[in-house]
């Protein structure tokens, strides 16, 4: 956790004597900021002219998304730091650049769509005017020709320019309602675009006054930091095997989120997954009050949920069992719960004074009481998504990567990527072909971490050759440690399994029954390949009432130590082969085993009702088979 020191005291008052203050303005530059995962300490280098004494500095343009509460300053050796405070004042117009000119396009756009308003209303005059002229011809005309002096070619003309006009005013109608539409959508995109600019921003200018002595006539720097919102980095990888398979290139990227209100350039960037701590104290942990009341059953999910301030939800709070509900409810509630934890827990690290830490303590108490009392009366599956929970690894390992300088960050609303390095990583590729699941066989390659940084658990981009080949994800993975990738299913590989015979028993009271199976991998390829094909045997929950025996197979299992440990008591079979080049029909290669089933003959072969377990531990399995 970082913890840095606070120099100066937010807000503190300081009386200089009028003789002995000098006043500077400037902006400074912002020259350092640590990302971490939802904020970033950002320094500004400052300078400080001018003689002797004690200075005020004004440090203007601060971010629209600054914590104003996590200003300090640090000096120099020719500088010492005597207060820090944060103040705003209101302006006449949005005081960033980009900001404005949003501000002129959307004006200027909707002067545009009044002046094709008000020609469109002009529209519906001039076909108003025209009814007016085609209600007076008319009976004009009739009348004229009653008497003999009607002007044939007047009326003409007169006709022909009345369906002109209607004809020219249709045209502008559409012409204008396209206009109007293409407007609209204009300055409500425009408006969009502000909104993701300005958000939670007002026409404000936000600046810290800086209190110092300056003890020499030279010029010198202080640092003034703070923390800043809206803005984050996730990790994100690519992987890229070429023709050898012998090393594979690791792409470690950042992909960054950036809203801050101000752009960093040219800065020494530090990427953390730490959490920001500005408070000198941490939590303080209350009693766990408990009473016994009646069992109340089942209990609604609505029930469950623990109330950050007294009430409904509180009372709530105190019939908070964890019985009965479903494993999915029960995850939801310790979602909902950790996420509680997790907004309180970064809320007290930037505390600053006693009432804040303490407020903020009994609401981490609140949700921890929460979780301690499912604990203690929580059923099976309560219990299950308990030591399940992997809200601590969630966070991963504390680690920072520093990029240097020259990274350049502007605040806009799409994500912005930067790379935290680039190696190449020992590998070694093999197949895998699970033909009891799918006939498909997949690429996988075992790396090891040679790099000098963790790298986290992220997104994944794989590339074979050059060409894309799929996407996954890789877990945590330390220094020096293994772990593996997929590549995507290899189109020219086959892999199928086949039930040759079946056949059963009954001896004495048991029923005995051999079945010997057949697995086929062909290999359309030119090349020869190495695949691991994977099969797996029924496994006894009791192994005294129901017996399972693995004949000698065609081929040997694998001797690999992990999976001797891990997955061959589980009865998962392996086998490690290679496969010769066109190696198809009659040439496949073949896997046969046979293994015998010995149980009470009154009895039936079926799976345990215990799905759950079972899904937990094939997660841990999965979880196991990404790191070595």
């Amino acid at each position: 956790m970082v913890r840095p020191l606070v120099t100066a005291a937010c807000g503190l008052a300081i009386v200089f004597s009028t003789h002995s203050l000098h006043a500077a303005a400037t902006e400074g530059r912002v020259t350092e900021v640590t990302l971490y995962r939802g904020q970033a300490q950002v320094t500004r280098t400052v300078p400080v002219e001018g003689a002797a004494g004690r200075v005020e500095v004004v440090v203007g343009n601060l971010p629209e998304q600054i914590v104003p509460n996590s200003l300090f300053a640090e000096g120099s050796d020719a500088v010492e730091i005597r207060a820090v405070r944060f103040h705003t004042r209101a302006v006449g117009e949005e005081p960033r650049e980009e900001v404005r000119a949003l501000d002129k396009q959307i004006l200027d756009t909707q002067q545009q769509l009044e002046l094709a308003q008000k020609r469109q209303a002009l529209l519906v005059k001039r076909t108003e005017y025209l009814a007016k002229l085609e209600g007076f011809v008319a009976p004009t005309a009739q009348s004229d020709l009653t008497k003999g002096v009607l002007d044939a070619e007047a009326l003409e003309r007169l006709t022909s320019f009345t369906f002109a006009q209607h004809d020219t005013i249709a045209t502008e109608e559409v012409q204008l309602a396209n206009q109007i539409r293409e407007l609209g959508e204009q300055i409500e995109l425009l408006n969009r675009q502000k909104a993701e600019l300005t958000a939670g921003a007002s026409q404000t200018i936000r600046e810290a006054v800086v209190f110092l002595q300056k003890t020499a006539e030279a010029p010198a720097e202080i640092r003034l930091n703070y923390l800043v919102a809206n803005c984050g980095w996730s990790p994100s990888y690519t992987m890229r095997a070429g023709g050898d398979r012998k090393q594979i290139r690791v792409e470690y990227n950042a992909l960054i989120h950036q809203l801050t209100g101000e752009d960093w350039n040219d800065v020494e960037l530090t990427l953390s997954t730490a959490t920001p701590a500005l408070s000198a104290s941490g939590p303080g942990l209350a009693p766990f009050r408990v009473t016994l009341s009646a069992d109340p059953g089942v209990n609604p999910v609505a029930a469950n949920a623990p109330a950050q301030n007294g009430g409904e939800g509180a009372q709530q709070m105190d019939n908070f069992y964890g019985r009965g509900l479903s494993k999915s409810q029960v995850i939801d509630q310790l979602a909902e719960i950790n996420s509680k934890r997790t907004e309180f827990g970064a809320a007290i690290n930037n505390a600053s004074n006693f009432a804040d830490v303490n407020r903020l303590s009994w609401d981490l108490n609140t949700y921890a009481c929460s979780v301690q009392q499912l604990e203690l009366n929580g059923d099976a599956v309560t219990l299950s998504v308990l030591r399940s929970d992997d809200a601590a690894q969630r966070d991963g390992p504390s680690l920072s990567y520093k990029l240097g300088s020259g990274v350049s960050l502007a605040s806009r609303s799409d994500q912005q990527m930067v790379r935290i390095m680039q190696t190449d990583m020992d590998s070694q590729f093999y197949h895998v072909a699970v033909p009891v699941l799918t006939p498909y066989v997949y690429r996988e390659a075992e790396l090891k971490n040679s790099s000098d940084e963790d790298l986290l658990a992220g997104p994944m981009t794989a590339y074979l050759d050059g060409r894309f080949v799929g996407q996954g994800e890789i877990p945590t993975v330390a220094r020096g440690q293994k772990f593996v990738v997929g590549f995507g299913a290899n189109p020219q590989l086959h892999a199928r399994r086949e039930l040759v015979n079946r056949d059963d028993k009954i001896q004495g009271g048991n029923r005995e029954t051999h079945f010997k199976y057949r697995l086929v991998v062909e290999n359309f390829s030119s090349e020869l390949t190495s695949v691991r094909v994977i099969d797996r045997l029924p496994h006894a929950e009791n192994g005294e009432d129901l017996r399972v025996t693995l004949l000698d197979p065609s081929i040997a299992i694998s001797d690999d130590k992990l999976y001797q440990r891990d997955e061959r008591p589980l009865g998962l079979l392996r086998w490690d082969v290679e496969v010769p080049a066109d190696a198809a029909g009659e040439d496949a290669r073949l896997i046969d085993y046979t293994y015998t089933v010995e149980y009470d003959r009154q009895f039936v072969v079926s799976s345990p009702s215990s799905k759950q377990s079972q899904q937990e531990e094939f997660e841990r399995l999965q979880r196991e088979r990404q790191k070595r």
